[in-house]
Order: C-alpha cells, then sequence, then structure tokens
C-alpha cells in the first residue's frame, strides 16, 4: 500500500472482523489501538489519526463499532487513576483513586492511607474491576508497588505526566460533567467527594484522560460517589483466582466446570450477565441485604412456575437497556433501537402481574413497585413510538416514520405500496408457472441485503432446475432463495424509493431521538433493576438444575461457628462422569479455629478447602450454597493462598508468589476472616519451608484468630494441635493401599494422615518401576540418615546436660565444705540453681520434670 520509500505491507479485513480484531485487542489482549485513514491524494498520500482508544477508554471507537463495546461483554469498560502522597500525620501511603465508568456515567473516588503492599488498593481493583489504570509516570517505590498490583490483577498500566493530575479548572469540569437535583446549588464544591485533594488529583487525570469534556452528551449525565471497600467482603487477586470466580482473561466459552460465573450464568440479559459478575467481585457485608437476595432466591427456588415463566419467557425478551439508553444519551440511536425499547416496554405489564402472583412482600418492595412507577414514567415514550412510527413497515422489516408526517412521505409511501402490489403480481406469475401455491409453498420475502427475493423449500426445489426465467440467489437450509428479472427490477426501484423516504424522514427521527433521550434516566433505572431479577433467577435456576439440591445458608452476625454439611464444589461436580463425594466443615471459636489438613496427593484437600471458600462466597452474594446445610458467619475477609506456579512475564518464581500472598494474608487476617492456605513453603528447602509454614500457621491460630483452612505435606506441623489444643485440630484426606493399589476415598476424617502415599500416587501416573525402586530406596536411607542425625544430636545433647550436673554438683560440694550456716548454703546453691537453668539445657529440663 503506499508508494516507496513509504510503502507498507497491509491485510485487508471485513467490517465484521475488523470489530472482532479490534475488540479482542482491547478487551482480551488489553492493547492500546490507534486507527489512521488516509488524506490526500494517491499520490500525496497522507496517515492521519482519526480514532483512538484503550482498555478503559473506549468512547471515540463507539463511533466505528455501533452500540458500546463493552456492551455485549460481562464487565462494561472502566478507568482507574491512582494517585500517592505522603500521609503528613502516619508518614505512611496516602492514596488517592477514582474511577470512571462511560457506560454507567459514574465517577466514583476514595482516599484512604495503605501498607507497603497496597492491600486496600488490590481490594478496590478487585471490586471495581478496571480494564485499565492511570499513573504518574515515576520509577520510584511508589510506581512499582502499584504496578505490581495491577500485574497480579491482570489490569493494563500507563503512566501519564505528573501535570495531568493537576486540580486547576477541575470544579468546573465537575459543574458541567455532574448531574445535580433540582433543588441543589449547581456547585461541585457541595459534593463531600471534593475535599479529598489526593482523590481529586486522580479524578482530574481520569477526566483528561478520558476526554469527557469533547462530547455534549456528557453534561450533566454523571454521579459522583464515593467507593465503600468496606461494605464487601475483603476479596484480593489471590483468591479470586484460587476460587476460580471468573474465566481467565480471553475465556468466552464460559463453561460451567471452568468457572463459578460459568456456572451461575443463566442470564438472559447482556446487563444481567455484567451485574452477576459485579456481583461475585463483590459479595455483600450487610446481613439484610443478603437476606433480601436468599428470600426472592429461595421463593424462585419453591416455586417453579414463577421461575420458568420470569427465565424462559419474560427477561429473554428484554433487550440491552442500558447499551440502548447511552445510545438515546449520545443521539446514536436510530428507530429500530426505539422500536427494540417499546418492546420492551411492552412486556412490563405482563411481568408486573407474573411478579404479583409472587404474593411476597420483598419482591412487591424492591423489584415490582420501582418497576410499576418506571413503567407509568415510560407511558409518553409507548405513545410517542404508537404515534410516529409505521407499525405495519416494521411487520416488513422496515423501520419508516408514519407518512402522515409529511405531504412528501406520503407521496413516497404510496411508491412505496405500488412496488409492494407489483413484487406481489410477480409472485402470482411465479406459481402459476412453476405450478406452487403462491404464500405457501413459495413465498415473496423482503430483506435489506437482497431486496425482494422468492423463497421454496428444498422439497420443491427442483421445480427450479433448467429453467432459465430464474437467477438463483442461494441454498440454505431454509430453502432455495431465487429471483426473476423483472422482480429484480422491481427491487432497485424500491430500494431507491425507500433511500428517499428514509432521506425525507430524517429530520422528523432526529427530533423523535431528541425525545427519546429524555427518558434515557428511566431506562438506565429499569436496567438496573431488571438485570437485579435477571441474577436473581440465574441463582435459582442454577441451584435447582444442579446434580445436588443447594440449600439456603443462615447467615450469622455471631462469630462462634462456620459449620458446612456435605458441601461440594459445584464447579467440580458438574462435569462429566464426576461422581461428587461430599464433606463437611466445621470451625468453633471455643474448640477448633485451624484445620492441618494432611494427606496424599489428589486425595481431595485442595477441593475440600475451595468448596469451603466458594460456599462461604456465594452464601455472601445471596446465592444458595451446594451443600446440605450451612450456618455461615458475617466475615470481612476471604484470603486464599492455594495453587502454585511461576510468573515468567513478571519475573516472579513459585516461592516468591507464595510469600507476597502469604504476607498480605498476615496482614489481612483477623477473627472475622476465613483463610485458605494450601502447600505453602514447597518452593524452598525442606527445613526452611516447614518453618515458614510453622510460624504462619501458628501466628494465623494464636494471634490473627481466624477461621483456616491450612494444607500441608510437612507432617511435622501435625503438633501444632498438641500445643496448642481448642484451637488447632489435625484433619486428613482418606486413601489406603489394597494389593500395592493406592485407594484414594476424597473423604476429610479427624486425625493426621500417617502416610503422604507419594510414591504410590507416581505409580498412579506411570513412572517406570525401576525409577519407584531406586526412589524407595532412596526413602529408606534419606529416613535412615535423619534418624542418624536426629540420634547425633540427641546424644550430644545429653553429654553437654551431664556436664552441667557434674559441674554443679562439685561446686555443690565446695559450698558445703566452706559454709557455717545450712540457710546461707541454700542460698548459694539456689543461685547455681538457677545459673545451671539459664544455660536452657533441654537434657536438664527433661530431669526436672521427671
Amino acid at each position: 500500500m503506499g508508494i516507496e520509500p513509504s510503502r507498507l505491507d497491509y491485510l485487508v479485513l471485513s467490517k465484521g472482523n475488523f470489530e472482532i480484531l479490534i475488540r479482542k485487542l482491547l478487551l482480551v489482549r488489553r492493547y492500546r489501538v490507534e486507527i489512521y485513514v488516509t488524506e490526500g491524494s494517491v499520490k500525496s498520500c497522507e496517515w492521519a489519526l482519526k480514532y483512538k482508544g484503550s482498555p478503559g477508554n473506549l468512547s471515540q471507537l463507539e463511533e466505528i463499532l455501533g452500540e458500546g463495546l463493552g456492551s455485549s461483554t460481562e464487565q462494561a469498560p472502566c478507568l482507574m487513576a491512582v494517585n500517592i502522597k505522603s500521609d503528613l500525620v502516619t508518614k505512611g501511603r496516602l492514596l488517592g483513586v477514582a474511577c470512571i465508568s462511560q457506560g454507567d456515567y459514574l465517577m466514583s473516588i476514595s482516599e484512604f492511607t495503605d501498607d507497603d503492599l497496597l492491600t486496600e488498593l488490590e481490594t478496590i481493583a478487585v471490586q471495581m474491576a478496571p480494564s485499565e489504570c492511570i499513573v504518574a509516570s515515576a520509577e520510584n517505590d511508589d510506581y512499582k508497588a502499584i504496578k505490581k498490583v495491577m500485574d497480579r490483577a491482570n489490569i493494563t498500566l500507563t503512566k501519564l505526566k505528573k501535570t495531568e493530575f493537576s486540580t486547576e479548572g477541575l470544579i468546573q469540569d465537575l459543574n458541567r460533567l455532574l448531574k445535580f437535583k433540582e433543588s441543589q446549588q449547581q456547585d461541585a464544591n457541595a459534593f463531600p467527594e471534593t475535599s479529598k485533594q489526593v482523590a481529586m488529583t486522580s479524578l482530574a487525570a481520569a477526566i483528561r484522560y478520558t476526554s469527557l469534556l469533547n462530547e455534549n452528551t456528557n453534561f450533566g449525565r454523571f454521579r459522583l460517589t464515593t467507593i465503600q471497600p468496606d461494605c464487601f467482603l475483603h476479596l484480593d487477586a489471590a483468591a479470586l483466582t484460587a476460587l476460580n470466580v471468573l474465566p481467565e482473561l480471553g475465556d468466552t466459552s464460559h463453561a460451567p466446570s471452568k468457572s463459578l460465573l460459568g456456572l451461575l450464568d443463566r442470564c438472559r440479559t447482556q446487563h444481567g450477565k455484567r451485574l452477576l459478575a459485579q456481583w461475585l467481585r463483590q459479595p455483600l457485608r450487610d446481613i439484610n441485604l443478603i437476606n433480601e437476595r436468599l428470600e426472592i432466591v429461595e421463593l424462585l427456588v419453591n416455586s417453579s412456575q414463577l421461575r420458568l415463566q420470569l427465565h424462559d419467557d419474560h427477561l429473554r425478551r428484554i433487550p440491552d437497556l442500558q447499551a440502548l439508553a447511552r445510545r438515546l444519551t449520545r443521539k446514536k440511536a436510530n428507530l429500530h433501537d426505539c422500536y427494540r425499547i417499546y418492546q420492551a416496554i411492552n412486556r412490563l405489564p405482563s411481568l408486573l402481574q407474573c411478579l404479583a402472583e409472587a404474593d411476597n412482600a420483598t419482591v412487591h418492595s424492591s423489584l415490582a413497585e420501582p418497576i410499576s412507577e418506571l413503567n407509568d414514567d415510560l407511558d409518553k415514550f409507548q405513545q410517542m413510538i404508537e404515534t410516529t412510527v409505521d407499525m405495519d413497515a416494521v411487520d416488513r422489516g422496515d423501520f419508516l416514520v408514519k407518512p402522515s408526517f409529511d405531504e412528501q412521505l406520503q407521496s413516497l409511501a404510496g411508491e412505496l405500496e405500488k412496488l409492494q402490489s407489483s413484487a406481489e403480481k410477480e409472485l402470482s406469475k411465479a406459481a402459476r408457472d412453476l405450478g406452487l401455491d403462491g404464500g405457501k409453498t413459495i413465498k415473496l420475502e423482503i430483506n435489506p441485503q437482497n431486496g425482494f427475493y422468492f423463497r421454496v423449500t428444498m422439497k420443491e426445489e427442483q421445480s427450479l432446475r433448467g429453467n432459465k426465467k430464474y437467477t438463483i440467489i442461494d441454498a440454505v437450509k431454509g430453502g432455495v432463495r431465487f429471483k426473476t428479472s423483472a422482480l429484480e427490477s422491481i427491487t432497485d426501484d424500491y430500494l431507491q424509493t425507500k433511500s428517499s423516504y428514509e432521506k425525507e424522514q430524517d429530520k422528523v427521527v432526529t427530533e423523535i431521538i431528541g425525545i427519546a433521550s429524555g427518558y434515557s434516566e428511566c431506562l438506565f433505572c429499569l436496567s438496573h433493576i431488571l438485570s437485579r431479577l435477571d441474577v436473581l433467577v440465574s441463582f435459582a435456576v442454577a441451584a435447582t438444575t444442579a446434580p445436588y439440591p443447594y440449600c439456603r445458608p443462615q447467615i450469622t452476625e455471631s462469630l462462634d461457628e462456620l459449620t458446612l454439611k456435605e458441601v461440594r464444589h459445584p464447579c467440580l461436580e458438574v462435569q462429566e462422569g464426576v461422581s461428587y463425594i461430599p464433606n463437611d466443615v466445621t470451625f468453633k471459636r471455643d474448640s477448633c479455629l485451624m484445620h492441618i489438613v494432611t494427606g496424599a496427593n489428589m486425595g481431595g484437600k485442595s477441593t475440600w478447602m475451595r468448596s469451603c471458600g466458594v460456599a462461604v462466597l456465594l452464601a455472601h452474594a445471596g446465592c444458595f450454597v451446594p451443600a446440605s446445610s450451612a450456618k455461615i458467619p458475617l466475615l470481612r475477609a476471604l484470603c486464599a493462598r492455594v495453587g502454585a506456579a511461576d510468573r515468567e512475564d513478571k519475573g516472579q518464581s513459585t516461592f516468591m508468589l507464595e510469600m507476597i500472598e502469604s504476607a498480605a494474608i498476615l496482614r489481612t487476617a483477623s477473627p472475622d476472616s476465613l483463610v485458605l492456605v494450601d502447600e505453602l513453603g514447597r518452593g524452598t528447602s525442606t527445613y526452611e519451608g516447614c518453618g515458614i509454614a510453622w510460624a504462619i500457621a501458628e501466628k494465623l491460630a494464636t494471634e490473627s484468630k481466624c477461621f483456616c483452612l491450612f494444607a500441608t505435606h510437612y507432617h511435622e506441623l501435625t503438633r501444632l494441635p498438641s500445643l496448642h489444643p481448642n484451637v488447632i485440630v489435625n484433619s486428613h484426606a482418606e486413601a489406603s493401599v489394597v494389593d500395592q493399589q493406592l485407594l484414594l476415598l476424597h473423604k476429610i476424617a479427624p486425625g493426621p494422615a500417617t502416610h503422604s502415599l507419594g510414591l504410590h500416587v507416581a505409580k498412579l501416573a506411570d513412572l517406570p518401576d525401576s525409577i519407584i525402586k531406586y526412589a524407595e530406596a532412596k526413602q529408606a536411607q534419606l529416613e535412615t540418615n535423619l534418624f542418624e542425625v536426629e540420634s547425633s544430636v540427641k546424644t550430644e545433647e545429653t553429654s553437654e546436660g551431664q556436664k552441667l550436673i557434674v559441674d554443679f554438683l562439685r561446686k555443690c560440694k565446695n559450698i558445703q565444705e566452706s559454709v557455717a550456716s545450712d540457710d546461707e548454703m541454700m542460698a548459694e546453691i539456689n543461685k547455681l540453681k538457677q545459673e545451671v537453668l539459664r544455660q536452657d539445657s533441654k537434657y536438664v529440663k527433661s530431669l526436672l520434670t521427671i
């Protein structure tokens, strides 16, 4: 393309493939995209930047990709900005965070102090799920800390000049962008959020980066709120990954066995799918809101008729109202969009009747009543569409204004009717010629690509063979499509007349869209309520279609007990050929805070831990849990360190990741936390790893006092329950060896495991027999050497202890000979005794306890 020396290699893409490519580059690969167009003549061709976009800023690309780029995905694009200052009071890091979601017209900010690992920032990043984060350009410790957090959360990091974080002119910008109430002063300073100075610097940078002020339709639309991470269960990126909450980035299959989102996603609407992902990232901490969701889910579980009506009939006919409302706001909608909204509103009365039959106070107050009010508000919209849109043309697939609005439109409408009549005459002529029944075995159809055409079934296709009067367009499953030269001439006139009609009606359409845009706020609200209903129905469908029924969890404010009976892993039990063995989980504040879990590889330890974590997360999200019964306290945090894998692209080894995640857990864990730790310390030497695992386990049990499942192959840790009775207990995954064959029972039982059975697992993996035999011999040799080392250590300790005792006795004899008073003699001997005890000899201590 072009001429030398500026010739470029190129690839031609269709519009459809181009859209797919842009979506994948932005939303899957998280790249930034720039689109250039040619200007000038062929000989003096120059390329000019026309559009640009990034994962968190897609507004310019909506122009070329149609309705909201993120509208068909689980996650609407969101941009985060982070700025760090030094806190003058604590001398720590003071973070200002701002998020902009253009799809929801929402600005959210937060300002807080954070630790060295930026634990609170990671929590907010998980909850808000931004696609991109912008920071001030600097290669200091603050930037490196932010980069680590964003890397763990798979968020694109973009550096901007420090001047972009200036708040100069910010209040004036907010006065134009924010939506004020009718009685509210039109001054952004009235919002309490504007007093957070560091957060305002981040918001200023985000507004500049997204170029919100360049689009007039953004004015007076945005809401400004404060991010409240404490309202939701604390989850970090490690916990999301460990529990497989969301599918991997770029995985659009949403297989139920791969992620919790894929399992629960039975949503019928696109905005429902997005809200489901948000609910899983933001499990609630308000017991009243959780029980409100659970009550509605329970109603839907118990009423199969109501559930099926909502899921199979009403919700599946609702379009993406959020995306349509945004198109109306930006004045990019057309008559087809208005008609789709009209159809959705037409469904509301029957939907309300369905909800009324449920006769439930919670359903009425949280769903039916708001929908009914919005239905009344949208009544004028319905009347406008019925008055202006030609419903007869809609039946033919055309979206036209009624011709009665204009004399020219009436004239063009008359021509269209004549051409329609001519096409129908051609149908009758073709039916007689082919010996078919017009309107039944041969039909007249129309679409924007081919105009008018005839269609017969594959059964009647033989009547066309060899007949040169007819030109076959294509043959598909629905039949054979064809035309005549006369019909083709009629199509040309029809499409030309229709084009003239559409041009003539543009003024009327612009006026209709302008009026319709005034209803966008109502449509955003309606979209939110219907998406809530869609997610709750999805929860109920997932609970009732599982291999075994889910149960309603009992949520308690007391932290005394967490009990799950016959809990299962919901993703694993739906896999083909799997017969899941359920297990119990019991925590009690006065008898069991931590389980040290041992057992064979593949014995079910990790699955048991994950099933517990998933059940707790689902309960806080307001969903039924895969168990026969569940009593779950209202928790503050769910932390997990499960799985081991290097991240070469980030320069992090398995052990480094373990330590990063463990440090975050230790900073976060508290009595109202559930912590899952699996195979900690494997990435270093045996003794170091065991020491680290021991120290962390003991701190979690005795200082953090959180509920904890701690799986390990270090059998030394099974001694912890004897050191901390009524706090730590042993549990193990049962397995047995029958005729030299390993039998994994996948059942969790009390007590420690007696063997790791690693060599038997190696046999299951078909390791060569020679390797197995050599490993067995080496194991015996290492265990013997270890015994000898321990024996030599014990011998040395005994020898040192005996020397202390001999020296003590010798000095006692000297005292006896030199001191006359018995009281003085006993005082001197006690001094000698204290000197010996300060030597901290294990041998001497053992003698004193006998």
